[in-house]
């Protein structure tokens, strides 16, 4: 009887890859059996010497019983198949799912799956700027203290310094100026960012986008 797909066992894992490795006729050169899983990859250790072995070109296919042997998170598994297979221009075959990048479909598989990764660190990434951002506006403590305010009692309090020269930028980039022409005015004006820093492009801009400002700057 074939082994449930949750029941993997190293040696049905062995059998599996020497049984395809045979019928293509391709020479085996090392199996990396995973004696233990760490943090749901396969053990660092071993992931090292795949990475390794990759780089040195010591084989041209990784070949794997499913997916998850690699890793069980689809951020780090793009990660991982970018870093063994498609930097050093290496096949992938993954058995149970029938991927395989030497043929179309395999090559389209592991493009979804990159673009799936790339949808979930954007999910998360948004997700984390919307939960800040909805603490900034309750005024509750996030990180440093955005330009403009500084912390007391752990709510954001007003600098009245500060708030004025984010209401230079405003007026400055409402009437066309760039934001490289602002922070070149404010670093020849000697008025420091936040914590006495030097103004760029960006840190003009995210003054200017602060919700927080665009709040006071209404009132």
């Amino acid at each position: 009887m074939n082994p449930t797909p949750n029941n993997l066992t190293l040696s049905d894992q062995e059998d599996q890859i020497r049984e395809y490795v045979g019928s293509k006729g391709w020479n085996l050169v090392h199996i990396l059996a995973e004696k233990k899983i760490s943090n749901n990859d396969l053990a660092h250790g071993q992931l090292e010497e795949l990475m390794r072995a990759a780089s040195k070109k010591e084989f041209d296919v990784l070949v794997i019983a499913r997916l998850d042997r690699l890793t069980r998170n689809i951020r780090h598994l793009n990660t991982i198949i970018s870093s063994i297979c498609i930097q050093n221009e290496i096949g992938l075959v993954s058995i149970e799912e029938g991927l395989n990048t030497f043929d179309e479909s395999g090559r389209l598989a592991i493009h979804v799956i990159d673009i799936v990764t790339k949808w979930d660190n954007k999910r998360i990434s948004d997700r984390t700027r919307e939960i800040i951002a909805r603490k900034r506006e309750k005024g509750e403590r996030v990180g440093h203290a955005p330009f403009g305010y500084t912390y007391h009692n752990k709510k954001l309090v007003a600098v009245d310094e500060e708030i004025k020269v984010a209401g230079m930028i405003q007026e400055k980039r409402n009437a066309g100026m760039s934001y490289h022409k602002i922070a070149k005015m404010l670093n020849d004006k000697k008025i420091g960012s936040k914590r006495g820093g030097i103004w760029y492009a960006e840190t003009v801009k995210t003054v200017f986008q602060s919700p927080l400002f665009k709040k006071v700057s209404a009132g």
